[in-house]
């Protein structure tokens, strides 16, 4: 069975209106990264960590905000190899910056909050 690898920006969700941004080009990798994490209790996001502690896990919520395909950008880039890869990672964070930029930082859950309006 072949694993699908889903690139782009991602929105971790609690019913209260709190809210974690990122990207990842694996998706569901970076969701199961950031679950087992908070388990252990090393979540880079304090705020994340602590609500989640304080909740229920049916309260939240994993969402694709946008996907982002590297096939397409290989082909727009020329690019290949390591110049492919960071030049993929970089339009993945100028598209996260981007996204966080329409949300307010008032209920942002990341660690930084530098990127959000």
């Amino acid at each position: 069975m072949r694993r699908i690898k889903l690139a782009g920006i991602y929105k971790i969700e609690h019913i209260s209106g709190y809210y974690y941004i990122g990207m990842s080009v694996d998706i569901f990798s970076r969701w199961s990264s950031h679950y087992n994490d908070i388990i252990i209790g090393k979540h880079s996001s304090n705020k994340l960590q602590e609500l989640w502690l304080k909740t229920k896990p049916s309260e939240w919520s994993f969402r694709v905000l946008e996907y982002v395909s590297i096939t397409e950008y290989k082909k727009v880039s020329q690019m290949k190899g390591k110049s492919l890869q960071n030049g993929f990672r970089r339009l993945l964070l100028n598209k996260e910056k981007e996204w966080m930029s329409k949300y307010s930082k008032t209920y942002a859950l990341n660690k930084s909050n530098n990127n959000f309006s």
